[in-house]
């Protein structure tokens, strides 16, 4: 159906005077009669009762005027929606991380991208730097953020910041006591290290003390941060991480600084090349602004 006769239909319904319902749609009188005629002709039913004197609504037509103005409702309520969908302020976002990237950058652009556009959906998938690559190439996701990207024509790795790298350590090591720790410091202490298999991150770590001068002795090899950090607090050893994840520390941890610094490691949001996504827009100009002015 022509919506233009719906709105037709409602100038007349109001005036109950074709000349002054004319007159409102800015069209002469008898295109308005015509146009209301095939109305009627679509429906199957009369909508008006004609005299010489007067103009009435019959059932049907009171009926129509009571539900069209639903039908203008709704389809301006769509096309809001649609120009939104468009704009990427209302859709779906799927975010894939790893625990210990959950602070810095990362929990502040989620923090303003939630305020700014709060009818966009995000979920937020922890799992592995490899999971996280295969899901972005499944279309399972859309964005991850992990250390040290990944060489793949079909993704683009966007760099968010650098960090420092620091030695953790329990409070009560002999090592503690100094603010600054030189890495040949380290060069006989047992480490427990992020899996070498499984992290891109472990192996720029060790890349790194041997670059330094050293092998680090690596005892133990864990999937996840928190464990590796409850690991140094037990005594397995020392072992090395992002300034930031001092944030996630449990008590009775410290960290320290090493002079010569290892090479900071880089965070990236990376998504795939080919996505033109607005809602995944909006979130990377989020994160640009967050990296531009911390």
């Amino acid at each position: 159906m022509d919506l233009r006769l719906l709105r037709y239909f409602m100038a007349l319904a109001d005036e109950l005077h074709f000349g002054r319902a004319a007159e409102r749609l800015h069209i002469c009188q008898p295109p308005l009669s015509q146009q209301i005629r095939l109305l009627e002709e679509e429906l199957g039913t009369p909508l008006f009762e004609r005299s010489h004197h007067r103009v009435e609504l019959t059932a049907a037509g009171q009926m129509l005027k009571e539900q069209a103005p639903l039908v203008f409702e709704q389809l301006e309520r769509a096309l809001d929606l649609t120009r939104q969908t468009g704009r990427g302020q209302l859709g779906e976002l799927e975010i894939g991380m790893i625990s210990s990237v959950m602070v810095g950058v990362l929990p502040k652009a989620l923090h303003l991208f939630r305020e700014r556009y709060p009818q966009v959906t995000w979920r937020l998938h922890e799992m592995t730097p490899a999971a996280q690559v295969k899901a972005l190439k499944e279309k399972r996701i859309d964005a991850c953020v992990f250390r040290v990207g990944y060489d793949d024509s079909q993704l683009r790795n966007e760099l968010l910041i650098y960090e420092p790298i620091h030695v953790v350590m329990p409070a009560d090591h002999p090592l503690a006591g100094r603010d600054v720790l030189a890495p040949a410091d380290l060069a006989l202490e047992p480490f427990v290290a992020l899996e070498l298999k499984q992290s891109r991150f472990a192996n720029f770590l060790y890349q790194c003390c041997i670059q330094a001068g050293f092998t680090p002795q690596i005892r133990q090899q864990v999937i996840e941060v928190q464990t590796l950090l409850s690991l140094v607090r037990a005594g397995f050893g020392v072992a090395l991480l992002p300034a930031s994840i001092e944030q996630l520390a449990p008590a009775g941890l410290v960290f320290r600084n090493l002079t010569p610094a290892l090479p900071e490691v880089p965070l990236y949001v990376t998504y795939r090349a080919d996505d033109a996504s607005p809602v995944l827009k909006l979130f990377l100009d989020t994160l640009r602004e967050l990296r531009e002015n911390p």
